[in-house]
């Protein structure tokens, strides 16, 4: 299961789906257009987010560095995986007989989602929200890629510090999924199992004559 991969492309889906969707676009900061948000925010200033986003090409990077020409951007970082033990199947297999046993694995996933602008913090801010419907208006595709039980949390603003001169601001978002890990066990090699020819000898005890790497006891 390619946790990073499937979630770099739910987000490189759902950006391409809200471009093509400007009433769900305006809808994600519809706030801004409250009676008591009009006299700062307002209309324009929902069409001025909605004018950045279509000008702006925003790409969805594994790992990321901090290449001007990124920014502003999101990263994919693989923070932690891990077998999960209560969600493993009994003996790790799946399937009925031996031709369709698989072996298998709930693993948890964290990836580490950077949302990453310069100039202004309200940039990492729009994106952040954006991110924010994308994880949940595509969840059906996240389920048919694997991504399962999902949720997040984020902190706040920070600026990257070896990288003042640029002005970066990021935000970063903790992706947090259950997965699981597939293989055909058709497909291990088992290693044989080493057999011990054993001879009685005269005192009445037990001679070790031969070792066998059959693995069948006919072979005796």
């Amino acid at each position: 299961m390619l946790s990073e991969v499937a979630l770099q492309r739910v987000i490189q889906v759902g950006l391409k789906n809200l471009r093509n969707n400007p009433e769900a676009f305006k809808e994600i900061f519809d706030q801004y257009n409250c009676p008591e948000m009009q006299a700062s925010y307002g209309i324009p200033y929902i069409e001025k987010i909605y004018s950045w986003f279509n000008n702006t090409k925003i790409p969805v990077l594994q790992a990321w560095s901090f290449d001007t020409d990124k920014i502003p951007g999101f990263s994919i970082h693989l923070a932690d995986e891990s077998e999960d033990e209560s969600k493993a199947s009994v003996g790790d297999y799946f399937g009925m007989g031996q031709e369709s046993d698989i072996l298998t694995g709930a693993v948890t996933v964290s990836i580490d989602i950077g949302i990453h602008a310069d100039k202004t913090k309200d940039t990492v801010l729009w994106m952040y929200y954006i991110l924010l419907y994308i994880l949940y208006r595509e969840k059906p595709l996240a389920r048919k890629l694997g991504l399962q039980l999902y949720t997040y949390r984020a902190n706040d603003y920070n600026k990257e510090s070896k990288y003042m001169a640029d002005n970066v601001w990021s935000r970063w978002v903790r992706f947090r999924c259950t997965v699981q890990h597939y293989i055909d066990s058709g497909e291990l090699y088992i290693e044989p199992i080493l057999e011990l020819d054993v001879d009685a000898d005269t005192s009445g005890g037990n001679q070790i004559t031969n070792i066998s790497d059959s693995v069948s006891p006919d072979n005796n």
